[in-house]
């Protein structure tokens, strides 16, 4: 009976375990190349942050391994003077150290593995924060340069719109309020072109700032977002089991829990052993002997071990508040992901209705059947159409992206 459960349960996880090793997303062809983003992730503040404290947690893992008593060697020497006898050299040494009861030593160690376990894993969560923040910063860069040439191309439209009716202008074939209605248009498209340019110039600057020698020379085309290749139900459960905030949180409250342990054993004190050795009456009189001193513990050792048992409460519980607030990230990426494929699917169908109403228009203007301010109104409203269709485009990009980082699907060599 055994068996056929353990067989049932194995065959139960095998789809998930299946799901979860099998890439989700196929790579973006408009990233840089992985060998590159690696190299620029791994030069940030946060991974030089990050890697300085994994040091600091090595050192206390030794620090702790040691434990905390010293030998203490002491030596005196005294000049005794006796009455009608004369003087006397003397001298005493002795050596002290102190020792951990039985138990202390094994929960010291335990609290350095887990503290080096939490600082390891902030290495790689450093890196994965660090992700986020270049996809993001990498999507609203070919985002702006994508506005910049939408507005380039509407400044274009007008401007070639504005001198051919300046030209039926002089030769009488157009009225001058069609041509100020064009030149409107163009000036309000230029200003736009500014904007955007500006917009785009400040992405990259700010892309370059952070992850310096990243962005070429010019920004890449966004493609038509494709969904998954996992299905989206499957998402949740991934990032939950790869997330490296709940493991650094387990191994925080694991820490601490230990070092609760540890000090509530401290309420008995570790005594201290020594030898002592001595020469007195110059040298008439010598000797060696053993000492033990053991301290009587007080108030302050049980206050200690209270608070450090209020505080492995509280780590237990970050530990959950973290755990159900990637479970909570987690569903929202997926539902981020989904509403904004579907999003750009609907965006996408109305630029291309739009697109086809603004030629209609245009080819009843020139035949007569429309006015100049008709076909200026649909020409507007297609380029709204393809900013509208152009940022759903990059949303989708965004949140794919970001379910795939949380998921760590992505940038994964050097984790590895």
């Amino acid at each position: 009976m055994r068996a056929l459960a353990l067989l049932a349960a194995a065959l139960t996880l095998a789809p998930a375990a299946a799901l979860a090793a099998e890439p989700g997303l196929v790579r973006p062809g408009y990233l840089p190349p992985d060998t590159m983003i690696l190299e620029v992730l791994g030069s940030t503040p946060q991974l030089a942050e990050a890697r300085a404290m994994l040091a600091s947690a090595r050192a206390d893992q030794r620090i702790l391994n040691a434990g905390e008593h010293e030998t203490l060697v002491t030596a005196t020497y005294d000049d005794r003077k006796v009455r009608k006898e004369g003087d006397y050299a003397e001298w005493s040494v002795q050596a002290a150290r102190g020792v951990r009861l039985p138990g202390k030593a094994a929960l010291d160690r335990a609290a350095g593995r887990a503290g080096l376990k939490a600082a390891e894993d902030g290495v790689d969560d450093a890196r994965h924060q660090a992700s986020l923040l270049l996809a993001d910063r990498w999507v609203a860069w070919a985002e702006a340069a994508g506005r910049r040439d939408l507005a380039d191309a509407e400044l274009s439209t007008y401007a070639s719109e504005a001198a051919a009716l300046t030209r039926r202008v002089e030769l009488k074939d157009a009225s001058q309020l069609d041509l100020e209605l064009a030149q409107g248009a163009e000036a309000r498209a230029r200003a736009a072109a500014a904007q955007a340019a500006g917009e785009e110039a400040a992405a990259k600057a700010e892309l370059e700032f952070m992850f310096p020698g990243l962005a070429p020379a010019r920004a890449p085309a966004l493609p038509d977002p494709a969904a998954p290749t996992r299905p989206f139900e499957a998402w949740p459960a991934i990032v939950l089991e790869r997330s490296h905030e709940i493991t650094i949180a387990r191994a925080l409250a694991d820490r601490e829990r230990f070092i609760a342990r540890r000090t509530a054993q401290d309420r008995v004190p570790d005594p201290t052993l020594g030898v002592r050795t001595f020469s007195e009456r110059g040298g008439d009189e010598t000797g060696m002997g053993v000492f033990v001193s053991i301290p009587f513990s007080g108030p302050r050792r049980s206050a200690a071990a209270d608070r450090q048992a209020a505080q492995a409460s509280a780590a237990e519980a970050r530990f959950a508040m973290v755990a159900r607030d990637v479970r909570a990230t987690a569903q929202a990426d997926v539902i981020a992901a989904s509403s904004a494929l579907d999003a750009w699917r609907a965006a996408s169908t109305a630029q291309a209705a739009s697109q086809q109403a603004a030629k209609r228009v245009g080819r009843a203007y020139e035949l007569g059947e429309r006015d100049l301010s008709e076909r200026l109104m649909a020409e507007r409203q297609d380029f709204e159409a393809r900013r509208a269709e152009l940022a759903a485009r990059a949303q989708a990009h965004r949140t794919m992206l970001k379910l795939a980082l949380d998921a760590h699907e992505l940038w994964l060599a050097e984790e590895e």
